[in-house]
């Protein structure tokens, strides 16, 4: 049986400045997949990505927006390490703890 295509809302949630305009942004979407008699059943998600003013690029997946932002953190970490300086999920999940810790 093969499986029919199916859709999913993308929606903006969330999105950090990272200092000026050339410092790039930090976005957090939600993804709620919409079911499918006979295909997709997957769960809605969150999608961590980087926009640099030239391109948005998806970094990270998880279940919640703090599992999406450590999973692009981990990525970033092994693909770009400290070449572009520090790395912007680390410094939005830092902002975020310390939001949360007040």
């Amino acid at each position: 049986m093969e499986e029919e295509p199916g859709v999913a809302i993308i929606k903006l949630i969330k999105s950090y400045a990272l200092g000026g305009p050339d410092d790039g942004t930090v976005l957090i979407y939600e993804v709620r997949p919409q079911p499918v008699e006979a295909g997709m059943h997957i769960g809605s998600f969150y999608l961590a990505t980087f926009d640099d003013q030239n391109l948005e690029l998806a970094w990270g997946i998880g279940n919640d927006p703090k599992e999406a932002l450590k999973m692009a953190a981990l990525k970033w970490e092994k693909e770009v390490g400290d070449e572009l300086g520090e790395n912007p999920f680390e410094k939005v999940l830092s902002e975020i703890t310390n939001q949360e810790d007040e």
